[in-house]
């Protein structure tokens, strides 16, 4: 079972990507993980399978994910922000749509939490190192 903390984090994880993405659609093109997708790394659990709160499963399976591990390993200890947000972007950007699709498929929650268990990394890492501007992080 999900503590309140975690439902309230979820919850807006959930309704910030979706107003992030939809205003950042409109002006421009840009490619970015959302602002809401970065705060879905202060998530510290993630809901059992009998109370999935997403329409649909993330189609990419970050479990056994390579990735992943690079990423936690550039962001243990004190980790400098250009060689963490650098292995996040390198890792995330690929996923970029799933990831800003939080609401319907979860994969922003997956693959933070993946990241954070890995790493052992604090909750809410990368949504205060790794913001680039207004959209979140850019992915160029």
């Amino acid at each position: 079972m999900g503590s309140t903390s975690t439902t309230k984090v979820v919850f807006f994880c959930v309704a910030f990507s979706m107003v992030a993405v939809g205003s950042a659609a409109q002006e421009n093109n840009l490619k970015f993980i959302s602002m809401g997708a970065l705060e879905c790394s202060n998530v510290t659990e993630t809901e059992t399978p009998g109370r999935k709160l997403f329409e649909a499963e993330c189609p990419v399976k970050f479990q056994n994910n390579r990735g992943v591990n690079a990423v936690a390993r550039s962001c243990r200890g004190v980790p400098s922000e250009k060689q963490c947000c650098g292995a996040l972007k390198a890792f995330a950007c690929p996923y970029s749509d799933l990831l800003n699709e939080n609401a319907v498929n979860g994969c922003a929650n997956d693959m933070f939490f993946e990241i954070n268990v890995r790493g052992r990394l604090r909750p809410g890492l990368f949504s205060q190192m790794c913001v680039e501007g207004p959209y979140g992080l850019q992915c160029t």
